[in-house]
């Protein structure tokens, strides 16, 4: 590690050669339950753990606001260490509640024959969920959609069950939902791209059949879910972290934790307008978890201020330095940015970051120290540093600045209007 340049004495220092591979999901691919679903914002468990391996200490107590699909809260289990996390996702809730629980392996191997029993008798029309939004089944009245019939009714059979498990009590019934959520994007006509959802190229020669769609739901079941849970299960516990797991919003729900805490390691939102909300949306509505525009919207709102999808009120932010000029630079390029609102998003950000700093501050015990990876971004064909600032309203809440730690340096979208890479970095707070 060296140190690269120094800024309002905030020491920058280069952690690519150790960083580049673990602030990605890629290392978990592969790592029994972490594999469970693929998370391209997610970091990795070994992220996790090497910054608990150079605590001075084994922390009694980690917080992460950001909860995504767990990485955090699951790494610290595997090392008996309690971790309170919170995550504004419903789904994202739903997977983390079932990696960090017990599951009976030979239990879920019967339900998986049941299930695939089932499914072999599955030959007539089913009932196809009804959506407020069209856009998600083959119809004869558009001229494109998102999943083919014969996905749709493989979709519909598969969720036909799953509700019935779960009206039995089945704690299984989880597991059957996140082996479904894994094959919606494959299997559908679309991609995820970037800050959407588009269509391929070649959406009209996909075609699936339902009976392959059952089969690979079932493979799925018993090569990587049932797989994961028999690894497990001799593994001793002292520390289950899924009781201490919040579905809601961080900046309303951490104050509320009562807990001191060592160790604080999260990822928040990017500021780089990415509404996961939609890169998400068939998670959400296919899984039930929506099935109106309605229920959208309140979910989008409730999320951190780093999107322009719904409109953005005027706000308080940090008098500091970097984000006055920043905001005087975006100001001044006279109706050139691709959404009007993106000031008013740049201000909330870090109003949002500076109320949740605060309880940073509030929550950690003395000697505690907060690890936050983000990313800069870019606007206007101009960098914001997102770390500095963030190190600053650190500053300014009374934590001291130890690092910002660059992880890597990463592409910016089209939209940002950036033709250089843009910093990504893991800023270092100690109370």
């Amino acid at each position: 590690m060296n140190l690269i340049e120094s800024k309002n004495k905030i020491n920058f220092i280069d952690y690519r050669e150790e960083y580049s591979n673990l602030v990605s999901f890629n290392n978990n691919k592969n790592l029994s339950v972490h594999r469970w679903y693929p998370f391209v914002e997610g970091y990795s468990a070994e992220f996790v753990k090497r910054i608990i391996g150079e605590q001075k200490y084994i922390p009694d107590n980690c917080l992460e606001p950001f909860g995504g699909i767990g990485t955090t809260a699951l790494a610290c289990q595997d090392l008996n260490i309690k971790c309170h996390s919170v995550e504004i996702n419903p789904f994202f809730y739903d997977v983390t509640k079932a990696k960090l629980s017990n599951f009976d392996s030979k239990k879920f191997e019967d339900d998986i024959l049941s299930f695939a029993s089932f499914l072999k008798k599955c030959k007539s029309i089913p009932k196809i969920p009804i959506l407020e939004s069209k856009t998600f089944f083959e119809n004869d009245n558009r001229s494109k959609w998102i999943f083919d019939l014969s996905v749709t009714y493989g979709i519909s059979d598969i969720l036909e069950q799953i509700k019935k498990i779960k009206l039995d009590g089945n704690e299984n019934h989880i597991l059957f939902k996140i082996a479904l959520a894994n094959l919606l994007v494959p299997s559908s006509n679309v991609f995820r791209n970037g800050k959407c959802m588009s269509f391929r190229k070649d959406w009209k020669n996909k075609n699936i059949t339902r009976e392959e769609f059952h089969e690979n739901f079932i493979n799925f079941c018993r090569n990587v879910l049932l797989v994961d849970i028999r690894s497990r299960e001799n593994m001793i516990n002292t520390v289950y972290n899924s009781s201490t797991c919040y579905n809601g919003d961080s900046r309303k729900l951490v104050s509320n934790i009562n807990e001191k805490f060592d160790l604080i390691i999260t990822s928040p939102p990017y500021l780089n307008s990415r509404d996961y909300t939609d890169v998400y949306r068939l998670e959400l509505w296919i899984l039930g978890y929506i099935d109106k525009f309605v229920d959208e919207r309140k979910l989008r709102k409730s999320t951190l201020t780093s999107h322009v999808q719904v409109p953005i009120p005027e706000t308080d932010y940090p008098d500091i330095e970097e984000i006055n000029s920043f905001l005087l630079h975006l100001n001044n390029l006279d109706g050139g940015l691709w959404n009007k609102n993106i000031p008013n998003m740049f201000k909330g950000y870090f109003n949002d970051m500076d109320i949740l700093i605060k309880e940073f501050y509030n929550k950690l015990n003395v000697g505690g120290k907060a690890y936050i990876n983000v990313s800069n971004s870019s606007y206007g064909n101009k960098i914001c540093e997102v770390d500095l600032i963030l190190a600053k309203i650190g500053e300014m809440n009374n934590l001291e600045v130890e690092e910002i730690r660059i992880a890597r340096n990463i592409g910016s979208s089209s939209q940002q209007n950036v033709k250089f890479p843009v910093r990504e970095s893991v800023i270092v707070l100690r109370k």
